[in-house]
């Protein structure tokens, strides 16, 4: 944008305080990524510039103020991985895999899912036709059978 076409501390003001239409706020708008005077003069209609003070060393501050940044993230991720270890231990115990496996094989015992999967009648002494093991895969499959659609 050339220099007639700046936009003065008033235009700011308005544009600030939004009474303008879209199209002149996004052209605004523009302007103050393009250019670093228009910056300047929207700040000063924001009085920003009168109330900051000058900073004596700028580089020395900015390398402040990211080493506390970076000094806060690892605090962070310090927290977050012991947070994760606690979590992780828990769950990694034997003793809490063989609780939901207990808990999981009352559910089933309750509900009666080991008689849906084999009955019982398949497994009384009289019936020696095979091995035990040869018995629950018979009665698994023909459970297994049951869930397949038909033809």
């Amino acid at each position: 944008m050339s220099k007639q076409e700046m936009y003065t501390a008033a235009h700011w003001t308005d544009y600030i305080e939004g009474h303008m239409s879209e199209a002149q706020a996004s052209r605004m708008e523009q302007l103050l990524m393009k250019d670093p005077d228009a910056m300047n003069i929207y700040l000063e209609a924001l009085g920003i510039h009168r109330e900051l003070p000058l900073l004596h060393d700028p580089t020395g501050f900015a390398d402040s103020v990211m080493h506390r940044i970076e000094g806060i993230q690892s605090s962070k991720a310090q927290r977050k991985s012991r947070a994760g270890r606690r979590n992780r231990r828990w769950l990694e115990h034997k003793v809490f895999h063989y609780a939901v496996a207990a808990c999981l094989t009352l559910i089933f015992l309750s509900s009666g899912l080991f008689d849906k999967v084999a009955p019982y009648h398949k497994f009384q002494d009289g019936d020696h036709r095979g091995s035990f093991t040869e018995k629950w895969t018979e009665a698994a499959t023909s459970w297994l059978d049951n869930f397949k659609p038909r033809p």
